[in-house]
């Protein structure tokens, strides 16, 4: 009875070992690519009237060449979201070496002249991060989180 047991026993052990060791199929290696991964960044920026803008930007890398963009920005004054403007999506090319994925895009400039502009993002893939310097800004870090 208590050969039984231990077989028993055993045998749950062996089980639970071997469905712990089963990755999920879907997830890439994001040390060779990001096709098909979603990543988010928030930035908040706040004036003098009691107001914040939330700007959300998703990025998501459709293969190893394309990603698109889409960002999304809510005023907000006294708590309450006052305005919402969701923007188009954008579309441009990257590349991913050596832990930097270089975003390549198409924007406008004030003057609204066509201008071609280079984001790197370095990857922190044990905070499954990826994070830099936007564009065009004064120092405005932008840190974008893994959705999936």
């Amino acid at each position: 009875m208590k050969l039984k047991h231990i077989f028993m026993l055993l045998g749950a052990v062996l089980l639970g070992l071997t469905a712990c060791s089963k990755d999920t199929p879907n997830t890439p290696d994001l040390s060779k690519t990001l096709a098909g991964t979603e990543w988010e960044a928030t930035v908040r920026e706040s004036d003098a009237g009691n107001k914040s803008v939330v700007t959300t930007i998703v990025l998501k890398f459709v293969d190893g060449t394309k990603f698109t963009s889409q960002s999304t920005q809510q005023t907000i004054k006294n708590g309450a979201v006052v305005d919402t403007e969701v923007d188009d999506p954008e579309q441009g090319t990257y590349t991913y070496q050596g832990g930097v994925a270089t975003l390549l895009f198409n924007t406008r400039d004030d003057e609204d002249n066509a201008i071609k502009l280079a984001l790197p993002l370095t990857m922190d893939s044990s905070k499954q991060q990826l994070t830099g310097k936007a564009p065009n800004t004064a120092g405005t870090i932008l840190t974008f989180v893994r959705k999936k």
